[in-house]
């Protein structure tokens, strides 16, 4: 049987048995896998590291959606960086209060390939007539002076800083973010396992605190995501994220939104950190 060996960390990997190759592609960007596994389902990887499994994605895509649009409560405008599974969009849709979602992918290759073969994970997200995908670099979507103050909230799906993905995690990139936020709007971002990569969780909480009034940083766990906890972060010019959690809305949330990882509970539970996260984000 073929294996999969995921090679994000030097020294440390994880291997997973492949059941059945669906398509293995090279883009002018990345070279995209996609293998069907035992334990994980459909799996997507990019230039062999893992980005989105069918069975255990949830702790990442609904904790990066339903965390900051719960907390809001009355977002209309939504911009997904990366995104290309559909995996974020299809739970920004279980909100029919939205009117407009963005997905702001750089490789058309993994749109068209999630689209044919990842729709358990996006439920034909890539296809509905709100979601509107632009094939660019995000960085340079986020510099057009007709976005300012446009989005009510900016989902940062953004891959590991390597390659193209090393524009995501510049200060410019948040300074340009808090320009197409709306004033009461939130930004969440993809921030890696600290417990091997905590100079990207120790960064990215430095350019926040830099670039915006409010930010902090609360916590996931995907088991493909290997080493822990996975750290998420957000920020906003008004909107403090870590108290502001939608209490009017009286609604079952696991049942309502049909979330498998999402509660109310896990959301206010997210932002209680371990001392030794918390010694990461101490300024030095």
């Amino acid at each position: 049987m073929e294996i999969f060996t995921e090679d994000l960390y030097k020294k440390y990997n994880q291997n997973i048995s492949i059941e059945k190759i669906i398509i293995e592609k090279n883009s002018i960007f990345q070279k995209i896998l996609i293998f069907d596994s035992k334990y994980f389902g459909r799996v997507m990887a990019l230039d062999k590291v893992i980005q989105i499994t069918e069975r255990d994605h949830y702790g990442y895509s609904e904790m990066l959606t339903h965390v900051p649009i719960l907390t809001h409560g009355k977002i209309k405008k939504v911009l997904i960086i990366g995104g290309g599974d559909g995996a974020i969009a299809a739970e920004v849709l279980k909100y029919p209060e939205i009117e407009e979602i963005s997905i702001c992918e750089i490789d058309k290759e993994v749109i068209n390939l999630s689209r044919l073969y990842l729709k358990t994970i996006n439920k034909g997200s890539l296809i509905h007539s709100k979601v509107n995908v632009i094939i660019k670099d995000a960085s340079v979507l986020i510099t057009q002076k007709d976005l300012t103050n446009y989005f009510d909230l900016v989902i940062a799906d953004r891959p590991d800083p390597t390659g193209p993905g090393k524009n995501l995690f510049q200060i410019k990139f948040y300074q340009d973010i808090k320009n197409v936020l709306s004033e009461t709007g939130i930004a969440v971002f993809q921030n890696g396992v600290p417990f091997f990569q905590e100079k990207e969780l120790r960064e990215t909480n430095k350019y926040l605190k830099k670039t915006f009034m409010l930010s902090g940083t609360y916590l996931t766990v995907v088991p493909t995501y290997i080493g822990g906890y996975m750290a998420l972060t957000w920020a906003s010019k008004k909107t403090d994220m870590s108290k502001n959690i939608n209490t009017n809305k009286k609604l079952d949330i696991g049942e309502k939104l049909n979330t498998k990882y999402y509660t109310n509970e896990i959301h206010r539970s997210s932002f209680i950190l371990p001392n030794w996260i918390k010694k990461i984000l101490l300024p030095k």
